[in-house]
């Protein structure tokens, strides 16, 4: 069945060429604490992590859920999330597959917001039992959906991944 895996942003490695900021925020009562991705609303910003996945993945599509937040502001924000198998001795250098989008609205600023699940993601590479998967995911600021006029704070992102097995073994 479909299982859910939690990625926190501070698992997150922003890209080198247009990765975004780090942010961290403190709430003002309570004191709790928050470390995001700040995407930036005029370039396109990409993170990037690695998942070995399980042995029981049915080495089919994903799907991601964005957790996120923002600051201040009004509108919409467009997380896109692309995936590239490899296994032992393959080359690093690879291409991700195409990206699939979620789009979601901001209703009140530094409350939690969960985005719908994005369409299918077919994982590129030839994907095999336990393979890593590099995942880049990126605010999609030429969507015409985003149109949040702020940074778009990522707290992290729900992946669903199906499996066929009950256990790794």
């Amino acid at each position: 069945g479909v299982k859910e895996v939690w990625i926190d942003a501070a698992s997150m490695i922003p890209r080198i060429t247009n990765g975004p900021s780090r942010g961290f925020t403190e709430q003002a009562t309570n004191k709790d604490n928050r470390e995001s991705l700040d995407f930036d609303t005029t370039t396109q910003e990409f993170v990037q992590f690695k998942w070995r996945m399980p042995k029981s993945w049915n080495l089919g599509t994903v799907t991601f859920i964005p957790i996120w937040t923002a600051a201040s502001g009004s509108g919409g924000v467009v997380f896109g999330l692309a995936g590239v198998a490899t296994s032992n001795n393959d080359a690093l250098d690879v291409a991700f597959g195409t990206a699939q989008t979620s789009s979601d609205t901001l209703l009140t600023a530094s409350y939690e917001h969960e985005g719908p699940a994005s369409a299918a993601i077919t994982i590129a590479g030839t994907p095999a039992a336990s393979d890593m998967v590099t995942f880049q995911l990126n605010r999609t600021v030429a969507d015409a959906g985003d149109t949040l006029a702020v940074d778009a704070k990522l707290l992290g992102i729900i992946l669903q991944i199906t499996t066929n097995a009950t256990n790794d073994a």
